[in-house]
C-alpha cells in the first residue's frame, strides 16, 4: 500500500524535539552541520534545547565555510560561533564544485589550494586548515572528516534539511517507515539526520519569533529584494537567474566576487540572451545525446567528468527500466536540463512530477483548428 502524507495532533516543534533526544539516545555522538541560514539555525538552537534537558553543557557543531558567503551570513556565523555553549569548528579546506556562466557548467574548487586565483576573501585566522595543495574535497566527503574527529562510536551529524524546499529533499525522507529522518551517509559510522524535515518556512520564522534567537538579516536582503529565501552560493545555476540582486544586496562582496570571476559580469549582461534550445535539440533526444554533450562539454580528467559519467550510466539504466517516467515527452531533455545547470552533481535526478508529466503528454496531442463562433 502506498504511503501518504497526512497531519497529525503534535506540532512541528515539539516533534522535532522528540527527535533530537532519539537521535542523542541511539548515537554516541551528535555534530550540528550549521551554514549560518535559517534552516540550521533552527537545528542549533533546538538541539542547545535538548542538550539542557539531556544535563549538558555543550553542542559540537561544524562550520563549512563555501568562500562565496555574503557578510551578512558571515556575521550570523560569527555571532554563533562565539557563543560558549557551541563547540564549533570552522572549515576553510579546498572543495570541488561548479560554476554556471553563460550556459555552461564550468569546473572550480572553492579556496583553491593551486594558486591559480585569488581568493573571493582571507580565510579566518581561527579556521581549520589542509596544509597540503592537493588534497580536495568532494560533495560527500565532509561526512568523513566529522566522523573521523571522533575515533569510535556512532556519530549522527544533524542538518536543516526540509522537504519542503526541493522534490529530492522530499524524495530522502520518505524512503524509511521508521526513523525516516535518519539516513545513512557515505561514512559507516556516521548518519545525516533531519529533525525539522516537516517544517514548512513559515513554522521557521515564527521560531525565531517565539525564542528571539538571531537569525542572519540576509533574508531581509532577500525579502526586499524579491529573492528567494535562502542561503546558496552566487555561482550555482539557481541564483545566476538574478545574480543582478546580489549587486543591490551585497554590493562590496558582489565587487570582490566579479573581481575574482569576471564572467559573472558577462552572464549579468547576456543572460537574458541564452537560450538552451538548440542545445537541447541537438543533445537531449536520447541518452546517447546527453553523453555525447558531456563528452563535448566537460574535460574527461576533472572529477566533474568522472561524476556525471557515473550519474550517466545509472540514469541510461533508469530510462531503459522506466521510460514512461524519466522520458515523458519521450526525450532526455529534462535529464540533459540537470547535467547542463550542474545540479546532477548535488544529487539524484528524479523523474518530473505529475504535472510535467501531465503537460508533456498534453503537448504531445495533435492540435485542433477550432473555428469561430458564428454571431
Amino acid at each position: 500500500m502506498a504511503r501518504q502524507k497526512k497531519f497529525i495532533e503534535e506540532n512541528v516543534y515539539e516533534e522535532a524535539k522528540k527527535r533530537i533526544h532519539h537521535i542523542y539516545d541511539t548515537h554516541d555522538h551528535v555534530n550540528v552541520a550549521f551554514s549560518g541560514g535559517k534552516d540550521s539555525g533552527v537545528v542549533l538552537n533546538l538541539v542547545w534545547e535538548v542538550a539542557q534537558e539531556r544535563g549538558l553543557s555543550v553542542v559540537d557543531c561544524h562550520h563549512r565555510d563555501e568562500e562565496f558567503n555574503p557578510s551578512f551570513i558571515l556575521d550570523n556565523i560569527k555571532h554563533y560561533f562565539d557563543m560558549p555553549h557551541f563547540n564549533m569548528t570552522w572549515y576553510c579546506v579546498p572543495r570541488s564544485s561548479t560554476m554556471f556562466v553563460l550556459g555552461k557548467s564550468i569546473e572550480i574548487v572553492k579556496w583553491d589550494p593551486s594558486g591559480k586565483r585569488e581568493w573571493v576573501r582571507p580565510k579566518p585566522e581561527w579556521a581549520e586548515t589542509l596544509d597540503d595543495t592537493k588534497t580536495i574535497f568532494g560533495q560527500d566527503d565532509f561526512d568523513a572528516m566529522i566522523a573521523n574527529t571522533y575515533p569510535t562510536g556512532k556519530v549522527g551529524i544533524i542538518n536543516g534539511v526540509r522537504a519542503e524546499e526541493s522534490i529530492v529533499r522530499y524524495r530522502s525522507v520518505v524512503n524509511k517507515v521508521h526513523d525516516n529522518y535518519i539516513v545513512k551517509s557515505f561514512h559507516p559510522r556516521a548518519s545525516l539526520c533531519k529533525p525539522i524535515y516537516d517544517w514548512l518556512v513559515q513554522d521557521v520564522f515564527k521560531y525565531f519569533y517565539d525564542t528571539g534567537h538571531r537569525y542572519s538579516a540576509w533574508y531581509e536582503q532577500q525579502l526586499w529584494s524579491g529573492d528567494a529565501l535562502r542561503v546558496a552560493s552566487p555561482l550555482i545555476a539557481e541564483s545566476m537567474k538574478s545574480i543582478e540582486k546580489w549587486a543591490q544586496m551585497d554590493p562590496e562582496f558582489y565587487n570582490r566576487l566579479t573581481a575574482v570571476f569576471p564572467e559573472v559580469r558577462a552572464h549579468e549582461r547576456y543572460k537574458g540572451t541564452i537560450s538552451q534550445q538548440h542545445i537541447l535539440d541537438e543533445y537531449g533526444k536520447d541518452m546517447n545525446g546527453v553523453l555525447n554533450w558531456i563528452k563535448a562539454n566537460v574535460d574527461e580528467e576533472s572529477s566533474t567528468y568522472r561524476t556525471m559519467m557515473a550519474k550517466w550510466k545509472n540514469l541510461q539504466r533508469l530510462t531503459k527500466s522506466e521510460p514512461e517516467r524519466y522520458m515523458p515527452d519521450g526525450t532526455c531533455t529534462w535529464i540533459l536540463k540537470h547535467f547542463i545547470n550542474g545540479k546532477i552533481l548535488h544529487g539524484d535526478i528524479y523523474p518530473p512530477t505529475t504535472a510535467r508529466i501531465r503537460n508533456a503528454k498534453r503537448r504531445q496531442r495533435p492540435k485542433i483548428n477550432k473555428s469561430k463562433r458564428s454571431k
